[in-house]
Parts: structure tokens; C-alpha cells; sequence
């Protein structure tokens, strides 16, 4: 039996050097020499390798924090720049509204102003052409006036008789009244 265990020993050993490359024996050593350096590692090293692995996952969480606050600083000062932009794009539009207003109410005075003068001008013209118009009837008037001398002073050279001269006058004041 011994001897069977034997063979199985060597068939096993021969399988691994063909499958590894290496004999059990070199397997065995290369089992135990792992878990002796787990065992030392854990022994010496574990508490060394857990804090350095803690500091870096709160260094990482601390950087994340980090981050995630830095994206709500830009989020809120994105939400800040925005307001300012359409608060300026309102006051700038109002101001664009009251230029046009104040603009709209220049012109109004500007054509008023225009208007004002151009009746004024007009009443000017209208009383000049009155007066001219007066003017005109006097000048009309001294000229009848003249003519009436004129013709009293043929009548008086020539001694018309009381026919002639009364159809004379007639004449004279249809005349006259039609102006």
C-alpha cells in the first residue's frame, strides 16, 4: 500500500513537472514560502499598508469632495453670470426704449416747431398780400380820384352842356363803384 501511495506521489509529482515546468517538492516550497511571506507581511507590514491605503482612500474622497464642490461653485456662478447678463440685456434694452421715447418726442417738437413756423410764415404772407391788396385800392382809389380831377377840369374847358355833362357823370360814378 505504501508503495502505491508511492507511485501516486511520483505520477502526480511527474504530471506537475510536465504541466509547471517544476517538481512537487518545488511547488511545495514555492506554497510555503508565499504563505510565510503573507504571514510575515501581515505581521510586520499590515497595519502600514491598511493606513496608507485609508489616507489615500480619504485623500480620493477628500479630492471628490473637492471637485463636487467646485462644480457647484461653477454651477452657481454660471447661474450668477447669467442673471447679470440678463439683467444688463434688460437695463440695455430699456435704455433703447428711452432713446427711441425721447427721440419720438424730439420729433414731435421738431415738427410742431415747423409747423408753427410755417403758419407763422403763412399768416406773415396772408397779411402781406392784404396790405398789398390795400395798397392796391388806394393807388386805385388816388388814381380815380386824379382821373375825376382831370376829367372836372376838361369839362370845365370845354362848357358842356347840362347833357353832355350829366351823361359824363354817370359814367364816371358806374364806373367807380364797380371797383
Amino acid at each position: 500500500m505504501f508503495l502505491g501511495i508511492q507511485e501516486m506521489i511520483e505520477g502526480v509529482s511527474r504530471a506537475v513537472e510536465n504541466a509547471l515546468g517544476s517538481t512537487l517538492l518545488d511547488v511545495a516550497i514555492q506554497v510555503g514560502a508565499t504563505f510565510l511571506l503573507v504571514i510575515i507581511v501581515k505581521v510586520f507590514f499590515w497595519s502600514k499598508i491598511t493606513d496608507f491605503l485609508q489616507k489615500r482612500r480619504e485623500l480620493m474622497e477628500e479630492e471628490f469632495e473637492s471637485a463636487k464642490q467646485a462644480n457647484e461653485d461653477a454651477k452657481s456662478l454660471h447661474e450668477k453670470t447669467n442673471k447679470e447678463y440678463e439683467d444688463l440685456k434688460s437695463k440695455s434694452k430699456g435704455y433703447l426704449e428711452k432713446a427711441k421715447q425721447r427721440g419720438e418726442e424730439e420729433r414731435f417738437v421738431i415738427v410742431a416747431k415747423a409747423r408753427n413756423e410755417a403758419k407763422g410764415l403763412l399768416t406773415q404772407a396772408e397779411q402781406e398780400i392784404a396790405l398789398e391788396k390795400q395798397k392796391a385800392k388806394t393807388d386805385i382809389h388816388k388814381e380815380t380820384v386824379h382821373l375825376a380831377t382831370l376829367m372836372a377840369s376838361k369839362i370845365i374847358e370845354e362848357e358842356l352842356d347840362d347833357k353832355k355833362y350829366q351823361d359824363l357823370a354817370v359814367k364816371n360814378l358806374e364806373g367807380s363803384e364797380k371797383v
